[in-house]
């Protein structure tokens, strides 16, 4: 006995662990399947009832048992859930700028580097060489230019032999400022803060501008990217309010605007890209992760809605509900055709068909006819 005790209070707790983490999405589809089995219930019993009746025994059909709400006008907000990817803001494959051999290496794979900072060393010998040639020519030349010019200020020499001594001496300094800008080339570095997500290639190998080096990712500001249908472009606008979060990170959610609409639809899949920037302080979020967008495409501040499980389709596909309607004090189920707009959960916005003034019912709308009895709970 105290075995089976103990395994009861161990399912308990069990089942109570699994209450207490549901999302609200579970919570609704729970409050849905309730809502069925009510449903089942209602059906069941009028079974029963028809039963008693084939048994000759005496049933009050009278009326049946439903639940009705007055309709209430009330804000009505349709939104559009679509699913987005997350990119770096900042991001970028660095390589070097001149050919030569990776001499230095500072950093490795996951660490921080801020901007500016050295990542890797090419080679710079052959610079260093060519820099100390040329500076010995220039020196030369730039003697030759000084006396060329003293015997030309005296009116001795050609005009040709002063002007190509001081050609040929610019001419040697924009090739030293060339090789000393080569020589800046040489030291690759780093373009923004970021983390090095990849390192491509060693110490020894040849790099050269063609070929990726490094990989370079900053997780302070991310975007995330989502194409949306064609058809909602009359609706989303740059800083609408949109709901962003991560089902890998359930506790985590982002009420911010929208920053980019993009300026042309792709004819491939007729849909606009939008963006959105979402802060990302803890580096917790990723690039490439999956993000779910929920934006609001429809709002109306006045509108008829009803629980969508309790609108009803005929043979010809035309909705309907059941609404309350007394004659001499007794209550009848009627059939009200309505025109249904868009819906959102468990919401359905009516358009037309229905009044404020009228009673709906909720409950017990599968066991009713058009014209039947009814009594309330």
């Amino acid at each position: 006995m105290k075995k089976y005790i103990v395994l009861s209070l161990i399912v308990i707790g069990m089942v109570s662990c699994k209450q207490q983490a549901k999302d609200p999405k579970a919570i609704e589809e729970e409050i849905t399947g309730h809502k069925m089995e009510i449903v089942d219930l209602e059906t069941q019993i009028h079974k029963l009832e028809k039963q008693l009746l084939e048994m000759g025994k005496s049933v009050d059909k009278s009326s049946i048992l439903v639940t009705v709400e007055d309709i209430q006008l009330r804000s009505f907000v349709h939104y559009l859930d679509v699913m987005g990817n997350v990119e770096a803001d900042l991001e970028a494959f660095v390589s070097p700028q001149i050919n030569g051999l990776i001499k230095n290496i500072y950093v490795h794979e996951g660490d921080y580097v801020k901007k500016g900072q050295s990542l890797a060393k090419i080679d710079t010998d052959m610079i260093h060489k060519s820099i100390e040639e040329v500076e010995t020519q220039l020196e030369l030349a730039k003697t030759v230019y000084k006396k060329q010019k003293e015997l030309w200020d005296q009116n001795i020499g050609s005009e040709i032999q002063y002007l190509q001594s001081k050609t040929s001496m610019k001419s040697l300094e924009k090739r030293l400022d060339a090789l000393h800008t080569q020589l800046r080339m040489a030291n690759v570095k780093a373009p923004f803060n970021a983390n090095v997500e990849t390192v491509y290639q060693k110490v020894g190998e040849i790099g050269n501008p063609a070929r990726q080096l490094f990989h370079l990712v900053n997780l302070t500001k991310l975007i995330v990217a989502a194409n949306i249908s064609e058809s909602h472009l009359p609706y989303i606008h740059k800083g609408d309010s949109a709901t962003v979060s991560f089902g890998i990170y359930p506790d985590i959610k982002f009420h911010v605007p929208i920053t980019v609409i993009g300026s042309v639809v792709n004819p491939a899949n007729r849909t606009f890209e939008i963006q959105i920037e979402i802060p990302n302080d803890d580096d917790l979020l990723k690039p490439n992760i999956i993000a779910n967008i929920q934006l609001s495409d429809h709002s109306y501040d006045s509108a008829i809605v009803v629980p969508s499980i309790i609108v009803k389709n005929d043979a010809n596909n035309n909705n309907y509900v059941y609404v309350v309607n007394e004659v001499d004090g007794k209550p009848f189920a009627i059939k009200r055709y309505i025109k249904s707009g868009q819906s959102y959960g468990n919401s359905t916005m009516i358009i037309d068909g229905l009044h404020p003034s009228d009673r709906l019912i909720v409950q017990g709308y599968n066991l009713v006819k058009n014209g039947s009895a009814i009594r309330f709970k």
